[in-house]
Order: C-alpha cells, then structure tokens, then sequence
C-alpha cells in the first residue's frame, strides 16, 4: 500500500498563551503545511487452520512547516494583552522537521482448543531532521506581556492631594509602551535526533464456557529516548546539581497488565455484562526534547527582559536600569553591537553570530546580564506517563428492536507532563527587600527593580538610614524611626545581583562587582539569601523544568439506549455524567502553577471537563414501495432524513487578573482571591466578588499603609472554578437517491449545521483585575461557534 496525502491549513488559531478565540488577530494565526509518503508491506502466513503470521514492514515521511500569519503584522513580535487582545507572529513558530519512520512488526495469532493466544513486538525508528538552518524557532520572533500598571509600578505617588492616582489598564500600558516583560529566543536551534520504541505484548482470549469469555494479556514498552550532551562546561556542572536533563530520560519498566470478561448470566443472549482494568503507557512527547534543546540557555537560549522606566542610559554603566523591556519594545535601548538590538524591529537578531545572550558569552565578556536566560530542561526522575483505567457494562436487550445499557468508567492517569519553575524569584524575600528599600527612602518602581546604594546613607524625616555592606549590592537599615523600628538591622539588597533571590544562588555575571563568586556567596549568606550550590555557578534564571508529578482521575456514566434498523428507522440515544479532574492539563510553558512551589494547589476541574451531555442521533427512510406509488409517495420515496441533536454543558475556565502579582516574571497564571465582602465583580458571574491576591507569606505594612498592590501573593481562587455557557446543536442530513439505470443511480445529498442557527458561546474573557474593576469582564464571550452551514454532494453510485 502506498500512500500521498499533502496539506495546507491557514488561520490556525492556538492558545498556548492562554489566549482566548474572538480575542487573536489574523496576524496571530498560524500556518500548517505537510507533505505525507507513506510504503505499507505485509505478509500473511497461514500454517494450517488455527496458526497465522502477519508480517508487517512500513517506511513513512512526513515533511513539516508550521509558520505564522502571512497577513500584516505576522512576522512580528507577539503581543499578549489578556483578556484585550493577541496578536503578532507566534510564538511557537517557525518549526520546520523532516520526520522519518521506519517499523517492523510481527503478530503471531494461534488458536488452541478453547483459547485465542496472540502475540508479538514491535520496533519503530523515529529520525527527525530538518533542512532549514533551525529546526523549531521557539519565541525566535519575541513577545511582550501586557498587565496592568499601578502608580508604584510607574514610579509615581499613590495618592495627590488627597486623591488616589488611578491604575492604568493593560490595554493604557501598551500605549504608553511598558510591557511587564519580554520574553525572545536566540541562537542556534538544530539538534537532529533519534527516537527507537520497542513493544512486545502477549494476550490470550479464553472462552470458559458458552456463557463466560475472560481476556488477559500484558504488553512492554520501551523506549530508546533522546539525550543531549550539555554544550557548555558551566551547563555540564550544573544540569546534575538541579536534577535537569536535556532530552528525554528513558523509563525502562513500563509493565502493563490487562484484564477483562464478557459474561451472558442468563445464557439467553438478552443480557451481556462486561468489565475490565488495564495499564496504559503513553508515549513521551518529543516536544519535550525538542523544548529542552530549544532553551538550554546556551546555544539556543531564552532571553527575558523585565518592567521599567524606558532610558537611554547604556546598558554597560547602568545594566539592571537600562535592560528592561519597555526601552526595547520603546526601540530606545542603548545597546552594545553584540547584543544585535533591532531598534526598528523591537527585539534582537535571534541568529547573530556570537551573540552576548548564546554561549554564556556574557559571562566570558564579564557582562552584568540582571536577567538571566530561561530554560526548559526535562526532570531527571521524569517518567511516562500511565492510565490505570477500569469500566463496567450492563447490556439489555429490549423486546425485538431495542437494545439499553449502562456503563460506568474510572480512569486515573499519573506521572502527567506538566511545567514548573524550579528555580523561580522567591516572592518573600523580593517583598520584604522591597519593603526596606521604601523604608529607606528609595522610590524603586517595583520589588525586581531594587537596588542598594553606593555609598551610606543618613536617615531622614520618617525614613531608615542605609550602612552599605557592599556597594551597590547590600546594605544594612539604621536608624529607622519609631513606626519602622523593627526594621534597624535588616538588609537591602540589589534584587539582580543576588539573581532575585532564586534557589540557585547568586547571579555569576555580577562575580566581577564583588571581587569574585565566592564573595558574592558569602554576601548572601550574611544576609540570609539563597547561596545555591557549592562551587557551581548557574547562569540560568527561570529553569521551567518539564516533569511527569501530575495527576488526574475521571469518573464517566453513560447511559445509552438505541434501536436497530426496522420499519425504516433507527436511532440511538446517549447520555454521559462525567467528572475530570487533574492538577495539569497540558505541558505548555505559560500553564505553569500560580505557585510554583506549591502545585499541588492547582488540583480542580480539567480544562476538558464536561459534566453533562446527551447526544440523538437517528435515520428515517421512507419506505421502498412508495416508487411505484402514485402523489405524494411518489414524491417521497427514496428520501432519508438523519438529524443529530447534542446538548451539553459548558466547559471550565480560569479568571484571571493579567497583572504579575506572585512575582514570576509573567503575567498569565496570576488569579484573583474571592472576596467576603466588597470586591468588584464581574457582570457575566453574578454573585462572586473579587478581590487582590491574600495568599502571602508575610503582610508588610510600612507605617500604617500596606505595601500596594499586595507583592509576592497569589490569589485563593481556584483554577477552572467557573464554567462557561453550554451547548446546544441540530444537525440533519437530508438524501435522495435517484435511479439513473438499473446499475446507476446518483444521491443529491444537502447537509445543515446548526439548523436553528443557535448562539453557541465558543469562549469567554478570563479576566478580572481587582486594580480596574472597569475591566472585570470574566464571563464575557469573546467567540461564537460556527452558525448554521448548509453543505450540497452529489455523490454517484455504480
């Protein structure tokens, strides 16, 4: 057997941003090309009546572009604006892959007395090349994330004359162009690799009795997965300290049992129960390796940029002031010639050749880089991904035609890919810095733009003074004043230099401002700060660590009722409760947890939850004596009418307030907490009232006001908490069929979608930021389904 199939699909829309459809531009969309080859052989032996060989041999080739927008706009950098607006170039483009299969099996299938044995193995070898200079662009075109700003966040007073000074909204901050970050790949992409999965199973199906059949078998598999060599000393050093591996590991006990019966209890044929349990292993991603070598964080790194005051001061004097993300998205930054900085594009050259961000080249050139690259690596324990999945049936026929059942299935699904930062800000700290610096005078615009001060500062009129430790890196607070008092004696430092705090330790490229690493270790160690491990330095910040720690379960009642064709009609009806329920849909890096260090609390509806649907569909055929009948008969005769009817519930969606309240760098997990009382509410969820994030480590007050908004928190609101409208559509397929000759007939065919032309809601706007209660539109539909759709064949029959 040989096989072509090309194809083409423009205007794909995604949201692995968390965007919601009705709410991404054309120059968001994406394109999707493949050319598929596919040789099958197969050998069938027969050896005698009860023994059979199937041998199976097949080549495949699929060559893979998947680009973004050709439309305006396209090629540019992605803008995120939650719950407003996405659009520019996607990030997950461009890949560009050649993928190769080649797989042998062999079935052996033997009939022996009462049992049915089969068994067999299965070898398959994955190639994955590619002709172009990068084999998966991952941000390579940059993107921005828009929140909302408060007066603090712009460096100005929280209240004048007595008047509060508003927050400005995600959509203001894009036009005054302060991003809350900005994220952009660089370097060098292209890592073909090998992939070789092995199976074997056996299995037997034993008929005890004429009214008792039981099936057993267990299956192995096996997989000879990607593994990367660290392509720098310093990440060789380092990757074995956290636990990170580039690739896949390979999981080499993957055992799967199964087991299950059919059973006629009254041997009349009316009444057939069954049930079952087995073990199923899932396929590791191979997205996983390839995000893994995509973001390595030295020959393909990720760069992030933070919020701040857009300046023109360079970024060789003043490194953490000038590098942020609104004096690139400003196309102001004062860069050097080896960062590559494409003023009139708004980002960097992402294929510069010894570029200061690929190589750890800013570290060689002792270049104080404040944000470090993010990276992707795969945990070193990761593991496969397995379902222990049970059902149990009863079947009852119903008089001549009729047929009911009733099923109930439970699937448990652990090790789940899911993302996390392991090596994130720790918010606590960045709070409590945050709060010394206001202490002392400093007017930073947020906790990740503190910065001590060169030399010993006096106290002033209600504020502490500063005794410097080091320079610009850490201080001491002294003479703080009554309402501080408890302060005398904590620490300030610089947020970057001590690389935010992060588990890792220290930032290495500042070494050369503290006359070496180990200085700047032992800085953080007479302040209490993260001082990572010892003798390593790791010049990575976020490490979004792919791992297989989650988990979901699923409960299904299916009951369903149908009747067999007779009397010119059919029809089967169905209606399933359902219940999902994980911790981690999906292995997307913008789905990590609210808090990272806690991702046990993500646990809640899945995003596929769908808690009721019915589903009718039936066939109608006018019966055959009406061609040779006379009127009306006549008319009708060789017409059939088939309607589908689905009603179902809605889907769970998460709110969310769009702005980087818990301090990881991004803005597109942060939730608001419920409120008891006052809040702001959204007008689409009636009854709920929002607040900002509660869930702090410590609350900070500075005199008698608290810090705003509350930094470092996270919000007590669930993830998938509400649920969007449900659906409810009419399909019917109208047919005619038309004699032509005895051995040719023709069938006009017309088909209808959404015959009644229902609104069905196809998402909805997550967010509600406490900060504007104007923008709390949670609820809101943004997209509709397709409305009513008529489609016409003709379909010829000889």
């Amino acid at each position: 057997r040989v096989g072509v199939s090309p194809s083409t699909v423009t205007g794909i829309q995604v949201n692995a941003q968390n965007q919601n459809f009705g709410q991404n531009a054309g120059s968001r969309t994406s394109t999707q090309e493949f050319r598929d080859v596919s040789v099958v052989g197969q050998h069938v032996s027969l050896f005698g009546s009860s023994l059979v060989n199937e041998a199976r041999f097949q080549f495949a080739r699929r060559g893979l572009h998947y680009g973004f927008s050709p439309l305006p706009g396209g090629s540019g950098p992605g803008v995120n604006i939650t719950g407003f607006a996405f659009f520019g170039r996607e990030p997950f483009s461009t890949l560009d892959r050649i993928e190769r299969r080649y797989q042998w099996s062999d079935n052996v299938s033997w009939i022996k007395g009462d049992h049915s044995f089969k068994f067999g193995g299965d070898f398959n070898l994955i190639q994955v090349r590619t002709i172009k200079e990068q084999l998966f662009e991952l941000n390579f075109g940059g993107v921005y994330n828009f929140g909302a700003l408060t007066a603090d966040n712009l460096g100005l007073p929280s209240s004048f004359a007595g008047v509060d000074v508003p927050s400005l909204t995600a959509v203001q901050a894009y036009g005054l162009g302060i991003p809350a970050v900005f994220f952009q790949g660089i370097g060098k992409a292209n890592r073909p690799f090998d992939n070789k999965a092995i199976a074997f199973f056996a299995q037997d199906s034993w008929r005890i009795n004429p009214r008792l059949t039981l099936n057993f078998g267990v299956r192995y598999d096996v997989e000879i997965t990607p593994l990367f060599e660290a392509s720098t000393d310093l990440n060789a050093a380092l990757e074995p300290a956290l636990g990170v591996v580039e690739g896949i590991p390979r999981d080499k006990n993957n055992f799967a049992p199964r087991i299950a019966l059919a059973w006629d209890p009254t041997g009349s044929g009316n009444t057939v129960i069954r049930a079952g349990y087995g073990i199923f292993y899932d396929h590791p991603l191979l997205g996983i390796a390839f995000n893994s070598f995509t973001a390595e964080g030295a020959l393909s790194t990720q760069l992030i940029a933070p919020p701040g005051a857009p300046t023109r001061n360079s970024v060789v004097t003043d490194p953490t002031g000038a590098m942020n993300a609104a004096s690139i998205f400003q196309g102001v930054l004062n860069a050097t010639a080896n960062m590559g900085f494409l003023p009139n594009e708004q980002r960097f050259d992402a294929k510069l050749q010894d570029s200061l961000f690929t190589n750890q080249n800013f570290m060689t050139l002792g270049f104080p880089f404040p944000f470090l690259p993010l990276t992707l690596p795969v945990s070193r324990d990761f593991e496969y991904g397995y379902a222990q999945q049970a059902d149990f049936t009863i079947e009852r026929k119903l008089g001549k035609d009729y047929r009911i059942s009733a099923s109930y299935n439970f699937t448990r699904s652990l090790n789940l890919y899911r993302p996390r930062n392991i090596n994130a800000p720790h918010p606590l700290l960045l709070s409590r810095n945050f709060r010394n610096a206001l202490a002392a005078g400093l007017t930073p615009a947020n906790p990740l733009s503190v910065a001590a001060p060169l030399a010993d500062v006096a106290p002033t009129a209600g504020t502490c003074g500063i005794s410097v430790v080091a320079p610009s890196a850490l201080g001491t607070l002294s003479g703080c004043p009554a309402p501080l008092a408890a302060l005398d004696g904590q620490f300030l430092g610089t947020a970057a230099f001590f690389n935010f705090f992060r588990p890792s330790g220290p930032n290495p490229s500042f070494a050369g401002l503290a006359g070496g690493y180990a200085s700047q270790v032992a800085l953080a160690g007479l302040a209490g700060y993260p001082t990572g491990f010892p003798g390593i330095q790791v010049p990575w910040g976020d490490a979004v660590q792919q791992e297989s720690s989650g988990r979901s379960d699923y409960h299904g009642l299916t009951v369903s009722l149908s009747k067999r064709f007779s009397t010119n009609f059919e029809f089967l009806s169905s209606y399933t409760w359902s219940h999902a329920i994980d911790d981690s849909t999906d292995l997307q890096t913008l789905l990590s947890p609210q808090d990272n260090r806690n991702p046990g609390l993500e646990r809640g509806n899945s995003t596929f939850d769908q808690r009721h649907r019915w589903v009718f569909s039936a066939i109608f055929q006018s019966p055959t004596e009406w061609r040779g009948s006379a009127g009306a008969k006549k008319i009708f005769a060789d017409f059939v009418v088939a309607p589908i009817v689905e009603v179902s519930s809605g889907r769970p969606y998460t709110v969310l307030t769009g702005t980087d309240f818990n301090l990881d760098l991004g803005a597109n997990t942060d939730r608001p907490s419920v409120a008891t009382s006052g809040g702001v509410s959204s007008p689409f969820i009636p009854g709920t009232s929002f607040t900002l994030p509660t869930v702090c480590d410590e609350t900070f007050t500075l005199g008698a006001a608290s810090l705003s908004p509350p930094f470092g928190c996270t919000g007590n609101l669930g993830r998938n908490t509400f649920t969007r409208p449900g659906f409810a559509q009419v399909d019917l397929r109208v047919s005619r069929k038309l004699e032509l000759t005895e051995r040719w007939n023709l069938d006009f065919i017309m088909d209808v979608f959404n015959l009644f032309n229902r609104f069905n809601v196809g998402d909805v706007n997550p967010l509600c930021n406490p900060l504007d209660p104007a923008t709390c539109r949670a609820g809101e539909p943004t997209a509709a389904l397709d409305p009513r759709q008529f489609q016409f064949a003709l379909k010829l029959n000889w």
